[in-house]
């Protein structure tokens, strides 16, 4: 439980930065993902408009893709474990301006998007961790973490540019 924690934190850490001031029409097709267009809206719903953060959003939907083809699922029932986990009795909210910012672009309250972010969020984030435990051993010491953390990177970027590489996923943008 406590690499998953860590797991958890680092993540937010590496997804959870500041939002764009640019506008964007929520409808623009970003990509298209294994025939379904991916939306600046879709991406929204997780990070701000910003180059890096779609390509993140893009890696997250290739590793997601990859986990439902082994077979791993999330359910709801673990979906509502995961919220008592990290928000017990709805402690730990903290609506932020991040929060703020991608709410007021998506037209609703920023308890609205928080809501919606964090079950969206802890969702993804479930599937992505279940993936590595099922694709990686655990780093056998904090030493080996960086080692470990290394080759996932370049595992996901070998599959982003796989599924680029097959058209699986297309980027108009």
């Amino acid at each position: 439980m406590k690499l998953k924690l860590c797991l958890f934190s680092f993540i937010s850490l590496v997804f959870l930065v500041a939002c764009s001031e640019e506008t964007y029409d929520k409808n623009e097709l970003i990509a298209t993902f294994k025939g379904v267009d991916i939306k600046v809206n879709d991406i929204l719903t997780q990070y701000p408009i910003e180059d890096e953060y779609i390509e993140i959003f893009l890696k997250e939907e290739i590793v997601i893709n990859e986990a439902k083809t082994i077979g791993i699922t999330v359910s709801q029932q673990k979906l509502e474990e995961l919220k008592q986990t990290y928000y017990p009795s709805g402690e730990g909210i903290q609506i932020e301006d991040f929060h703020k910012e991608q709410a007021e672009i998506l037209g609703i309250t920023p308890k609205e998007y928080y809501e919606m972010w964090s079950l969206t969020y802890l969702e993804r984030n479930e599937y992505i961790q279940e993936y590595i435990k099922t694709k990686f051993d655990e780093p056998a010491s904090i030493e080996d973490g960086e080692k470990w953390g290394k080759e996932i990177e370049e595992h996901i970027n070998k599959l982003f540019t796989n599924y680029i590489d097959n058209n699986d996923l297309i980027i108009y943008i």
